[in-house]
């Protein structure tokens, strides 16, 4: 990944026709392995003594994203998938859910997502809205593979991402807008003033789109049309002395292929806190509504009919209070509470974290979380993390850890039936809690400030996972209900590179293997492919060039791996020039030459993403 800006010490040197010598221009190179991290442990360290594997994406990689979307982003980064290998550009909201590593086989997040510490998963369905937050709101994004339940509890059973937002500054004015393929229209606008000893920063956004068709032209059929979403954002925060308040509403409507296939759904949320000199607390709540149309297409794609219209009204509430009780040593506490009618889920915890330097160099992180969770009884779930960083020169750092996750099944998973094309998936208020024990080792080796190089080894035993159980196949279509499916055991490496030659120049490669398996039967996990990586650089000139390839292997649509779907290769570039201070154009094209991506078979195949083309503005009036 491309996560680091770099100020050439050449064009440095030009301005004013001065001279650098050798010292002075590595000086003027950002040690990238010491960029500042919070997730991997709730407090600030440097990106090599994280006791994760964490990437972090700052705002210029972002902005310089060939997609327009944040999980379009996102998805540079090796592991990270929506369900489905959909963006939020064509996904119901159901399968917007985000796995890290392949520990994902269905539309429920096992990775836990947090603006500014907050969690952002849906409390209904654990799903995640990407687009709930303007692109240019947000100052970065870090992503945290590993389970992190001794510190953050259910749902971080296979990572965490958090996503921060950029701080009030005096004057600050920036817009954006774009037009592209399918009818895109974009903008939004970002503002931000201090008076009076309070800071106040806004950021608003609105995309329409006609959509494109998922169904490949030959096997369209009458009711085929274009799938796509229409959405508005809006967040703002305001902070005075050791106070703050954020709003955030977010509303989309969606078409998803056919005429009665249709949804719509809004979410507002409240969050605010206060901060001492060792301490934060911050309590949110959250109120959505989601309706969703489904249907059965018959034989031929020329008639459907209507199956279920689904209408759900929901909502949130909790709090976290954590604090650093004396060196090294953290503490805290958080609850949440989901309702949804007469169904009601509280999920409640306390963690402690101790760090201690047994010699020097050598580190040890200790973490421990007893969590609670309700439905119709309650049940405990105790998860501990140990993990060693040692230091072994200047210019490599080991560390290795290991660890238990879970994750509480949702209300979406336990009450709601769905179905998708001609496949039917069942409920269950039967569900347990998954599990997960993992253990990892990895070294970071920088040899100088211009090349960082990081390799992970990771290893993870799954039991009771949650899947989608094909229980009958017949002429009506396929029937499944979600299950615990038993064990699993998922294993494999990750590998990272980021190089900074100089003159504005940046090469990032990165890839994953993961395999994951049921033990029982030797099958892969559904949706998780054995490869998948991506590599690219970026030349900040101007103008700026940015060109990358992210591929996938095949995968599996089904339990039975009878559905296998095949890996594809897509090219991303953006190129944006500079016409003064204040304004820059760009143009972009995400999957270039126009990959097939298939993203399900239920069981006709359904594409993904086409090539996407995008023209647009940037604006700054601030400067």
């Amino acid at each position: 990944m491309a996560i680091f800006t770099l100020l050439p010490a050449a064009l440095a040197a030009q301005e004013g026709n001065q001279e650098t010598d050798p010292e002075e221009e590595e000086a003027a190179v950002p040690a990238h392995s010491e960029t500042v991290v919070v997730t991997a442990s709730r407090t600030e360290e440097p990106l090599r003594d994280a006791a994760s594997f964490v990437t972090p994406l700052d705002a210029a990689d972002l902005a310089d994203s060939p997609g327009a979307l944040l999980d379009e982003a996102l998805a540079r980064v090796p592991g990270f998938g929506l369900f489905r290998r959909n963006t939020s550009f064509i996904s119901h909201p159901t399968t917007t859910g985000v796995s890290l590593r392949g520990i994902g086989p269905s539309g429920a997040s096992r990775t836990l997502v947090l603006w500014d510490g907050v969690p952002m998963n849906d409390p209904f369905g654990n799903w995640v809205y990407w687009n709930r937050l303007p692109t240019l709101y947000l100052d970065r994004a870090e992503v945290a593979r590993g389970a992190a339940s001794p510190l953050y509890g259910s749902s971080s059973l296979g990572g965490t991402i958090q996503l921060l937002s950029r701080r009030p500054e005096p004057g600050l004015l920036r817009f954006r807008g774009r037009m592209g393929s399918f009818g895109i229209q974009d903008g939004e606008v970002l503002a931000s003033h201090e008076a009076g000893g309070v800071s106040v920063i806004g950021a608003a956004r609105i995309l329409n789109s006609d959509g494109y068709h998922r169904i490949r032209e030959d096997e369209r059929g009458a009711v085929d049309e274009p799938a796509g979403v229409d959405f508005r954002s809006m967040v703002g925060r305001a902070v005075a002395g050791r106070a703050h308040f954020s709003i955030n509403y977010y509303s989309e409507a969606r078409r998803n292929g056919t005429p009665i296939q249709v949804n719509d759904s809004r979410t507002a949320f409240m969050e605010g806190g206060f901060t001492g000199d060792s301490w934060e607390f911050r309590g949110f709540g959250q109120s959505s509504r989601m309706n969703s149309d489904f249907s059965r297409i018959l034989a031929g794609r020329d008639r459907e009919i209507p199956t279920s219209q689904q209408m759900y009204e929901y909502s949130g509430v909790g709090g976290i209070f954590s604090g650093r009780l004396a060196e090294g040593l953290q503490a805290g506490a958080d609850w949440m509470r989901s309702s949804w009618g007469e169904h009601t889920q509280n999920r409640a915890g306390a963690f402690v974290q101790q760090r201690v330097e047994l010699q020097p160099g050598l580190e040890l992180t200790a973490d421990g979380r007893l969590d609670l969770w309700q439905n119709a009884g309650t049940k405990a779930s105790v998860n501990p993390r140990v993990g060693l960083r040692y230091r072994l020169s200047p210019g490599a750092t080991f560390r290795t850890s290991a660890y238990r996750g879970f994750r509480a099944p949702s209300l979406n998973e336990l009450y709601r039936p769905f179905r998708v094309g001609n496949v039917r998936v069942a409920a269950n208020d039967e569900l347990g809690e998954e599990t997960l024990y993992g253990a990892e080792a990895g070294l970071d080796v920088h040899p100088d400030r211009r090349i960082l190089i990081r390799a992970n080894g990771w290893w993870n035993s799954l039991r009771d996972t949650v899947g989608n159980v094909t229980l009958e196949v017949n002429d009506e279509g396929v029937f499944r209900q979600r299950r615990n499916i038993g064990r699993a055991t998922a294993f494999g490496a990750e590998a990272e590179l980021w190089a900074f030659p100089g003159d504005g120049l940046e090469f990032f490669a990165a890839y994953l293997l993961s395999r994951t398996e049921v033990e029982e039967t030797g099958l892969r996990i559904p949706q998780v492919p054995l490869h998948q990586g991506s590599a690219g650089f970026v030349w900040r000139g101007p103008p700026v060039v940015r060109a990358d390839v992210r591929f996938m292997s095949d995968q599996f649509e089904d339990d039975r791996n009878e559905l296998p779907m095949a890996g594809f290769a897509a090219v991303g570039v953006r190129l944006s020039w500079p016409l003064s201070p204040q304004f820059s154009v760009f143009v972009a094209g995400d999957n270039f030459f126009d990959a097939e991506i298939i993203s399900a078979r239920t069981p006709i195949e359904t594409l993904g993403t086409p090539r996407v083309f995008h023209i647009g503005l940037d604006v700054d009036l601030s400067r």
